[in-house]
């Protein structure tokens, strides 16, 4: 009954905050992370239809699309550097690089960790797969909130409240899952409970802050972002032009 309770508690808020953000007008702000909560609310339906219905399929299926709730997830990240550094276009392009890079290298490992093992199973590559790219977006959350701290860049109520619904639900899921590696079965029946507690709070975080749409302030010309990595840009390239032509040298 609690188990039913929690899924139609957050579904029902899950539709509020969609509906809010068409009807007035600011899905489009948002684009990605809008679309990341349609995904969650269609899968988690789909999840809860099989998990009592038709149970045989239900393994099978949350593993197969599990995979995809990740690279959505994932995908949060990439809007909150997106508007965060909207304003600071050569920063951006890094952090673009940075990102996608980062999500290649880490499904690339799981797949090849999964191709060397005795049976392939989608479990377990999924398993690898989430627990590093969770680790991933923490770091990421906080080397976009650190800079933005550090540069003093200003960032709206909704953006805010984002960073700060979406980290606090990938930590409880870090957190879950490393008590779940380390303690075994015994916490996976308090597992449920405490990742679906802790997207109704993420869920209460976003309802609080986005109801209406508050842009970002605009930026302060004098933010020394840019000029640092410029500073940075001319640094990497100078280093690469002095490695190359010492590889030439040496070929020669």
């Amino acid at each position: 009954m609690l188990t039913q309770i929690i899924w139609l508690s957050g579904s029902l808020m899950t539709v509020c905050l969609l509906v809010r953000a068409i009807t007035d007008r600011f899905y489009s702000k948002y684009v990605v992370f809008y679309i990341y909560l349609t995904h969650v609310l269609l899968l988690s339906c789909l999840r809860y239809y099989l998990y009592y219905f038709n149970p045989g399929a239900y393994r099978t299926i949350y593993w197969y699309t599990q995979f995809l709730s990740v690279a959505v997830g994932y995908c949060v990240i990439w809007e909150i550097y997106e508007q965060a550094l909207a304003a600071y276009p050569g920063s951006l392009r890094m952090a673009r690089q940075l990102v996608l890079g980062i999500f290649i290298v880490v499904v690339a490992k799981a797949l090849s960790n999964s191709l060397d093992g005795p049976v392939w199973g989608p479990a377990e590559t999924v398993l690898d797969l989430e627990r590093n790219l969770r680790a991933v977006q923490v770091f990421l959350l906080l080397g976009v909130l650190a800079l933005l701290r550090y540069y003093m860049v200003p960032i709206g109520r909704n953006l805010r409240g984002i960073v700060l619904g979406y980290g606090f639900f990938i930590g409880a899921l870090v957190v879950s899952n490393t008590l779940w590696s380390q303690l075994g079965d015994t916490f996976q029946i308090w597992l449920q409970y405490f990742q679906s507690m802790a997207w109704l709070v993420t869920l209460t975080i976003w309802a609080a802050t986005l109801w209406n749409y508050h842009p970002n302030p605009t930026p302060d010309a004098s933010i020394a972002i840019e000029r640092d990595y410029e500073w940075l840009s001319a640094r990497t390239e100078q280093a690469v032009a002095k490695a190359r032509g010492q590889l030439m040298g040496g070929v020669r």
